[in-house]
């Protein structure tokens, strides 16, 4: 499924790539991953995933809309404990995750060399126990900002800051009304984050292309 995935994310990448002309933007980075636990209490106790370090790379196209497309791929090794309880039911774990992001950069400001941007981006996150044999798929959206500065017009860095937001779906309704002021119908679905994630790296980012 991992394959898949990135296949499919590949390829409409590829598709974006060629209905314009543009340049493209390499930039593989490395970062840190502060700990979190899940938001909700399971028998007293959360889950936590340690920090540490985490690497990937994005490759960014950069479109006549003023936005940059973005692919991205991300993957963080840790543990996972339990955090609180009385009894200790989870046993301290190698955890893998993983995120496969497909996104749009918005600059805040015009300009080749210096470059502020905002982040949005939404795909699907691994969760990979790896004492366990299944792993844990969920929709995700990343939110972030970053910059790009420019040494030359090929080379040059890139530092970004991010929320990863690995979500569920939480349920949906749909119902109706009569009364005396009028009658009515809605409808409504929400969703949910069991755990929130952030990150902050740095790379090095090249342009490719006119």
């Amino acid at each position: 499924m991992k394959k898949n995935l990135l296949s499919v994310l590949i390829v409409g990448f590829a598709l974006i790539g060629s209905n314009a002309f543009g340049q493209f933007e390499i930039n593989p980075f490395v970062g840190y991953v502060p700990s979190s636990k899940t938001m909700y209490s399971y028998n007293g106790y959360r889950l936590r995933i340690e920090d540490g370090a985490d690497y990937g790379i994005s490759l960014g196209y950069a479109t006549p809309y003023g936005i940059v497309a973005d692919l991205s791929y991300t993957r963080f090794s840790s543990f996972i404990k339990q955090d609180g309880g009385i009894y200790e039911i989870v046993e301290r774990q190698p955890i893998n995750v993983e995120y496969y992001q497909l996104g749009m950069q918005k600059p805040f400001m015009e300009g080749d060399t210096f470059v502020p941007y905002g982040l949005f981006s939404l795909g699907a996150s691994r969760f990979n126990p790896t004492d366990q044999p299944e792993d844990y798929w969920r929709f995700a959206i990343n939110l972030g900002v970053g910059m790009k500065y420019f040494f030359t017009e090929t080379i040059g860095i890139k530092i970004q800051a991010r929320m990863l937001m690995p979500l569920y779906f939480g349920g949906a309704g749909f119902g109706c009304s009569i009364g005396t002021g009028g009658s009515g119908c809605g409808s409504g679905a929400y969703f949910g984050s069991e755990i929130i994630q952030g990150d902050f790296t740095g790379g090095v980012v090249l342009r490719v292309g006119k």
